[in-house]
């Protein structure tokens, strides 16, 4: 039997570089990449947020800024060389700027100099803007953002609009590690949350969206985000006359979905009624993160039927021949996940989606495959057990239906070697 054959289609994760252009020919993605209502939640002070910086490291934010000023060396006795990082690599030169902001006039650097502020945001934001050439993506530790928190926290960036952006494109690009996202407290979720509220711009909205999309790849991040209330922000983005922010807040409604926690809390609150309609969505971006979330959300059982009445099949049907190889695969992946119904099935078939599914046998996405493969055995291989007429199951029908799996498993090999062999990558 192809394995997931029967079965539900695993949930999926955003990437914050997917490409939207791609062909469904091109060799399979993966996990490996990050984003890219009425509930105002208070910040806490910085006095009771920073037990974090005790827990991770040890010590104070203060000793470890102060660390990085005089080459690694605490309290009086040398330590052991500290690697040597390329510059914004980290962000000591930052950190050091908040910390030094405490003796201005207003003893904070947000009030005193802002501009500076924004400035050190947006250079460690430029070197490191590209995940594949990030060197903060290389250092293999947890960075010290406490600084970076509150400045968040703090009522002057609320009210200032470039530089809260500046500050959560640094908050995105520390989310990309998985070091950070495990660091993160209850706090700061909190502090994020509270941008959500009547953000000053779509910008902000938009990056805000994509630091939840890589916060929520930890579990644990997905539970902090729901009891602060946040995904009603989410479902108000997602329908916002921007693109990006529609299609970053769609992102994270995926990452939400990949966990049976978010899919729970997404059903609970009409997430679906509200996507369904995305799915023709005039942006590729806003539709392949849209299909992505109802490709997570069928596999919830309960959410089956929420998408056949709401008329997802048909659109899905049709999205199996898109030239997005992220399109058609969860297209796919639902479509599998739908197939398990009885309803679902007779809708899927009325629609002639066997063609497609057996089109994107012989791509050369395997995580495509496999789900198409699973689909066509729901949808066909029943059939093959028993006498259509009467009903009867003799043992040629089910020597019919094993067949039939190990002509769909050969045709999936004969995709894979196919492609292997004659590659566009080859030289």
């Amino acid at each position: 039997e192809i394995p997931g054959a029967t079965g539900f289609a695993s949930p999926s994760l955003p990437r914050e570089g997917s490409s939207a252009t791609t062909s469904w020919t091109l060799n399979r993605g993966g996990r490996y990449g990050f984003a890219g209502a009425e509930a105002i939640l208070k910040a806490s002070p910085a006095s009771e947020r920073h037990t974090r910086n005790t827990l991770v490291f040890g010590r104070s934010p203060r000793d470890s800024v102060q660390d990085s000023l005089t080459g690694g060396a605490t309290r009086g006795e040398m330590s052991e060389a500290a690697p040597q990082h390329p510059r914004g690599a980290t962000l000591d030169e930052f950190n050091a700027f908040i910390q030094s902001g405490g003796v201005g006039l207003n003893r904070s650097a947000i009030r005193d100099d802002p501009d500076k502020v924004q400035e050190l945001a947006e250079d460690f934001y430029y070197l490191n803007e590209d995940p594949a050439t990030s060197p903060n993506l290389r250092v293999d530790d947890v960075d010290q953002y406490s600084f970076l928190m509150d400045c968040l926290d703090d009522g002057n960036t609320k009210s200032n609009a470039s530089l809260s952006f500046a500050l959560f494109r640094v908050l995105k690009v520390l989310s990309r590690k998985a070091h950070n996202r495990l660091a993160l407290e209850d706090n700061d979720m909190k502090t994020v949350v509270g941008y959500m509220h009547k953000p000053k711009t779509s910008q902000v909205a938009s990056e805000v969206s994509s630091v939840v999309l890589n916060m929520c790849y930890e579990k644990e991040n997905v539970v902090r985000f729901i009891k602060c209330k946040g995904v009603p922000f989410l479902l108000d983005f997602v329908r916002d006359l921007d693109d990006d922010v529609a299609a970053n807040a769609a992102g994270a409604l995926q990452s939400l979905s990949y966990q049976e926690v978010g899919r729970e809390e997404l059903r609970e609150l009409g997430t679906l009624e509200i996507l369904i309609p995305a799915l023709k969505h005039t942006s590729v971006k806003v539709r392949t993160r849209s299909v992505g979330v109802v490709h997570n959300m069928s596999s919830d059982v309960h959410s089956i039927a929420i998408l056949r009445e709401g008329g997802a099949i048909k659109t899905l049907v049709a999205m199996l021949s898109a030239p997005q190889v992220h399109i058609c695969g969860s297209a796919a992946g639902a479509i599998q996940n739908l197939s398990r119904e009885q309803q679902s099935k007779r809708e899927i078939l009325e629609h002639n989606g066997i063609p497609p599914l057996n089109d994107l046998l012989f791509g050369s996405d395997v995580p495509t495959q496999v789900c198409a493969a699973g689909a066509l055995i729901n949808l066909i291989g029943p059939g093959l057990e028993s006498d259509p007429a009467t009903g009867v199951q003799l043992p040629h029908h089910k020597a019919q239906r094993k067949g039939f799996s190990k002509l769909v498993m050969l045709s999936l090999v004969t995709g894979m070697a196919f492609h292997g062999l004659f590659s566009e990558d080859d030289d």
